[in-house]
Protein backbone atom coordinates (compact mmCIF):
# COMPACT_ATOMS: atom_id res chain seq x y z
CA UNK A 1 0.00 0.00 0.00
CA UNK A 2 0.88 3.75 -0.78
CA UNK A 3 1.28 6.17 1.94
CA UNK A 4 2.08 10.24 1.85
CA UNK A 5 3.22 11.72 4.47
CA UNK A 6 3.81 15.54 5.08
CA UNK A 7 5.79 17.81 7.40
CA UNK A 8 7.39 20.12 8.67
CA UNK A 9 10.71 21.03 10.61
CA UNK A 10 13.19 23.50 11.76
CA UNK A 11 16.74 23.66 10.45
CA UNK A 12 19.64 24.17 12.42
CA UNK A 13 22.26 26.90 11.73
CA UNK A 14 22.68 27.32 8.08
CA UNK A 15 21.20 24.14 6.91
CA UNK A 16 18.69 24.85 4.15
CA UNK A 17 19.55 28.51 3.62
CA UNK A 18 22.67 28.28 1.26
CA UNK A 19 22.87 26.59 -1.99
CA UNK A 20 25.52 24.20 -1.01
CA UNK A 21 23.65 22.86 2.51
CA UNK A 22 20.82 22.37 -0.01
CA UNK A 23 22.37 20.64 -2.43
CA UNK A 24 24.09 18.31 -0.10
CA UNK A 25 20.35 17.59 0.94
CA UNK A 26 18.87 17.19 -2.21
CA UNK A 27 21.86 15.26 -3.39
CA UNK A 28 21.31 12.63 -0.48
CA UNK A 29 17.63 12.61 -0.73
CA UNK A 30 17.91 11.40 -4.30
CA UNK A 31 20.04 8.72 -3.37
CA UNK A 32 18.16 7.61 -0.54
CA UNK A 33 15.09 8.30 -2.03
CA UNK A 34 15.47 6.62 -5.32
CA UNK A 35 16.74 3.51 -3.13
CA UNK A 36 13.72 3.39 -1.20
CA UNK A 37 11.18 3.75 -3.96
CA UNK A 38 10.27 7.05 -2.01
CA UNK A 39 9.25 10.41 -4.09
CA UNK A 40 9.45 13.86 -2.96
CA UNK A 41 9.00 17.24 -2.91
CA UNK A 42 10.83 19.76 -0.24
CA UNK A 43 10.87 22.96 0.48
CA UNK A 44 13.40 25.63 2.72
CA UNK A 45 11.77 29.02 3.96
CA UNK A 46 13.42 31.40 6.83
CA UNK A 47 15.00 28.29 9.00
CA UNK A 48 12.24 25.65 8.09
CA UNK A 49 11.99 22.74 5.43
CA UNK A 50 8.40 21.57 4.36
CA UNK A 51 8.50 17.65 2.65
CA UNK A 52 5.97 15.32 1.33
CA UNK A 53 6.86 11.82 0.68
CA UNK A 54 5.05 9.52 -0.58
CA UNK A 55 5.81 5.14 -0.54
CA UNK A 56 5.55 2.33 1.22
CA UNK A 57 4.92 2.28 4.89
CA UNK A 58 8.17 0.92 5.93
CA UNK A 59 10.24 2.94 3.31
CA UNK A 60 8.85 6.16 4.63
CA UNK A 61 9.08 5.02 9.01
CA UNK A 62 12.76 4.72 7.48
CA UNK A 63 12.83 8.15 6.51
CA UNK A 64 11.13 10.01 9.43
CA UNK A 65 13.56 7.94 11.92
CA UNK A 66 16.43 8.82 9.82
CA UNK A 67 15.67 12.65 9.96
CA UNK A 68 14.72 12.35 13.74
CA UNK A 69 18.61 11.69 14.10
CA UNK A 70 19.73 14.28 12.03
CA UNK A 71 21.46 17.02 13.90
CA UNK A 72 20.10 19.33 11.11
CA UNK A 73 16.39 18.96 12.00
CA UNK A 74 14.58 19.65 15.21
CA UNK A 75 10.79 19.55 16.28
CA UNK A 76 10.00 17.37 13.15
CA UNK A 77 5.79 17.73 13.43
CA UNK A 78 4.02 15.72 10.94
CA UNK A 79 1.18 16.82 9.51
CA UNK A 80 -0.37 13.96 7.64
CA UNK A 81 0.12 10.49 7.47
CA UNK A 82 -2.24 8.32 5.68
CA UNK A 83 -2.96 5.98 2.65
CA UNK A 84 -3.52 7.32 -1.27
CA UNK A 85 -4.93 5.60 -4.19
CA UNK A 86 -1.81 6.92 -6.28
CA UNK A 87 1.58 8.90 -6.28
CA UNK A 88 0.93 13.05 -6.31
CA UNK A 89 4.81 13.05 -7.43
CA UNK A 90 6.96 11.09 -9.59
CA UNK A 91 10.53 12.56 -9.12
CA UNK A 92 12.24 10.93 -6.01
CA UNK A 93 13.22 14.26 -5.07
CA UNK A 94 12.47 17.51 -5.96
CA UNK A 95 12.83 21.00 -4.77
CA UNK A 96 10.38 23.47 -4.79
CA UNK A 97 11.63 27.36 -4.11
CA UNK A 98 10.03 30.32 -4.00
CA UNK A 99 11.50 33.82 -4.55
CA UNK A 100 10.84 36.93 -2.50
CA UNK A 101 7.69 38.31 -4.26
CA UNK A 102 6.55 34.82 -4.67
CA UNK A 103 6.78 33.79 -0.56
CA UNK A 104 5.50 37.29 -0.07
CA UNK A 105 2.57 36.64 -2.50
CA UNK A 106 1.70 33.15 -1.18
CA UNK A 107 2.65 33.29 2.38
CA UNK A 108 1.53 36.24 3.10
CA UNK A 109 4.57 36.26 5.68
CA UNK A 110 3.84 32.97 7.40
CA UNK A 111 6.13 30.37 8.00
CA UNK A 112 5.70 27.20 6.66
CA UNK A 113 4.50 25.73 9.90
CA UNK A 114 1.62 28.02 10.29
CA UNK A 115 0.01 26.25 6.59
CA UNK A 116 -2.31 23.44 6.89
CA UNK A 117 -1.33 20.55 5.53
CA UNK A 118 -3.58 20.91 2.26
CA UNK A 119 -1.66 24.16 1.98
CA UNK A 120 1.46 23.01 2.26
CA UNK A 121 0.52 19.89 -0.40
CA UNK A 122 -0.62 22.44 -2.60
CA UNK A 123 2.79 24.51 -2.10
CA UNK A 124 4.70 21.54 -2.64
CA UNK A 125 2.96 20.36 -5.45
CA UNK A 126 3.59 23.41 -6.96
CA UNK A 127 0.45 24.19 -7.74
CA UNK A 128 0.80 27.95 -6.52
CA UNK A 129 4.43 28.53 -7.68
CA UNK A 130 4.79 30.35 -11.46
CA UNK A 131 7.83 29.37 -12.82
CA UNK A 132 9.44 33.00 -14.81
CA UNK A 133 9.77 33.19 -18.35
Amino acid sequence: MLYRVVFVSEMIGATGRDVQSVAEILGASERNNRRDEISSAMMFHEGEAAQMAEGARGDLDRLLARLSRDPRHRNIRILEDRPVMQRRMQDSARLCALTDIQARDILYGRRLSDLSCAGLEKLLSCEHVKMAA
